[in-house]
């Protein structure tokens, strides 16, 4: 896993508290990614720590080009 950039703070806020459910959400003091819950008065943070590698990596795509060529050969054949 790695970072791809460094974290934004203003990036993927959550839309309802992990614990309540509550929608009331405010950014907390803590840090940069704290928010605050007021119906259950916690404080959580919410981080995008980075993205694990694939296992695989896929084909590159074909261009257009040589998809249509390869479509018109498939047809004539």
């Amino acid at each position: 896993m790695k970072f791809r950039r460094k974290p934004n703070p203003n990036r993927n806020h959550p839309l309802h508290c992990p614990y309540c459910a509550s929608e009331e959400l405010f950014p907390a003091e803590e840090s940069d990614f704290a928010w605050s819950c007021v119906a259950c008065l916690r404080v959580f943070e919410v981080l995008f720590h980075g993205q694990n590698a694939p296992e695989h990596q896929p084909e590159p795509a074909l261009s257009t080009s040589e998809a249509i060529a390869r479509s018109v050969a498939k047809v004539k054949a």
